[in-house]
This record gives C-alpha cells, sequence and structure tokens, in this order.
C-alpha cells in the first residue's frame, strides 16, 4: 500500500469645489499570490467532484474578498484617505466632500448602504460612491456567508484521507497511474489545509469591516 506523511475630483452641486468553470489540472497547485485553488484529478468521481466544490466555493469566497479591498481602496483613492482600509476614515471624507449633502450609513443586517438626502442634485462622484459602498456590501456579504459551509466541506477531506487513499488504490490498479493520483490528492490535501487557512482570515476581516459599518451607523455589533 502506497502511504506518504499526512480620480480626478471635480465641483458638483452639492459638494464643496475641491463558481469558476469547473477543471482539474495536473501540474499547477495553490498560486503562492493570491491562494487560488486548483483541484487536480484523483480518479474517483465522487471525491474528484468534492475537491472541486471546495475549490469553487473556496475560490469565489477569494474573489469577493479581493473585491471588499479593492471597493474599499477605490473609495479611499477617491477621497484621499491615508488609511487604505478604513471605512470610518472613507466616510468622514465623504460627508466633507459632500458637506453640503446630509450622508449617513445604513446597515440591515449584513446589507449597508450610503444614504444621501439633498436639496440639490446629486453629482455624479457621489452617485458612484454610493454604488461603490453597494458593492463593498454585496461583497463583504458573500465572504461571510460562505464560511461555514466551505470549513465543513474541508473539514470533511482532511478526515477522510485514509479513506480516500482506499478508495484511489481500489479504483486503480496499475502502480505509476495509482502513483500519481495518489499525488494528486496529497496536493489536493495540501491545497485544502492552505484554504483552511486562510479562509477564516478572509472571514475575519469581512466580519470586522461589517461590525465596522455597524457602528458607523449607530448599530451596537
Amino acid at each position: 500500500m502506497i502511504r506518504y506523511r499526512r480620480n480626478a475630483r471635480g465641483k458638483s452641486q452639492c459638494a464643496r469645489p475641491t463558481r469558476a468553470a469547473r477543471h482539474f489540472t495536473a501540474d499547477v497547485t495553490l498560486d503562492q499570490k493570491n491562494g487560488r485553488f486548483i483541484a487536480r484529478r484523483v480518479g474517483v468521481p465522487g471525491l474528484d467532484e468534492r475537491f472541486t466544490d471546495v475549490a469553487d466555493t473556496f475560490n469565489t469566497q477569494q474573489e469577493h474578498y479581493e473585491t471588499m479591498k479593492n471597493k474599499l481602496q477605490t473609495l479611499a483613492s477617491r477621497y484621499h484617505c491615508p488609511n487604505n482600509d478604513s471605512l470610518s476614515e472613507c466616510l468622514k471624507k465623504i460627508k466633507e466632500n459632500h458637506e453640503l449633502c446630509h450622508i449617513s450609513l445604513e446597515v440591515k443586517g449584513y446589507d449597508f448602504i450610503l444614504k444621501v438626502r439633498s436639496e440639490a442634485e446629486i453629482s455624479s462622484e457621489l452617485k458612484r460612491t454610493q454604488e461603490n459602498v453597494t458593492e463593498l456590501s454585496r461583497a463583504t456579504k458573500s465572504v461571510i456567508s460562505v464560511s461555514t459551509k466551505l470549513h465543513e466541506m474541508i473539514d470533511w477531506l482532511l478526515k477522510a484521507e485514509d479513506s480516500m487513499i482506499s478508495q484511489i488504490e481500489a479504483a486503480e490498479s496499475r502502480h505509476q497511474e495509482q502513483k500519481r493520483l495518489l499525488d494528486n490528492l496529497k496536493e489536493n490535501l495540501k491545497e485544502a489545509r492552505r484554504a483552511k487557512e486562510l479562509s477564516p482570515k478572509y472571514r475575519k476581516e469581512a466580519g470586522n469591516l461589517l461590525n465596522e459599518a455597524a457602528q458607523l451607523s449607530g448599530i451596537t455589533p
């Protein structure tokens, strides 16, 4: 039995002037830069499906996480905030730049929006900002929503390692092919462990951002 070790700023009327396609690979594993998970084929359909489900779920969460970070940085850049990951600083600068509008952050459940009240027409810049905040909220919610499911999926795989080895050995009798599939399993489990490490970090950052939004809206998380 084979074993292995485990913008420019302009004037405005209310502003003061101033599941990826499923596929397998025999060569590419977890990208060290962005943590993308690409499943390797292990030759047992049920296991291949499980690994692909984990890869798709993790990659989707990662895409939402990257969107969350990018939207926050977009706001910070537009309003020249010194801190790129502070929603509080962004909201402060937004209010300063559009002081003739009444601006507030409203939170409902896992969603938050930028509310604007103004007697004048809302500027295109401020409308873009509202859209960015909505996109930021959507991405933050999406990061959080898959966390529990992904954790459970990964844990199942890691606990079933011995069983998966036996299934692969039973499904493939040719020594070289069996060795290749078991090596693929080893790489998949390595990636699953990496995803297990990264996913909670994404969840924590998203949770912190949601708590910050709640505090800014006057809600105690």
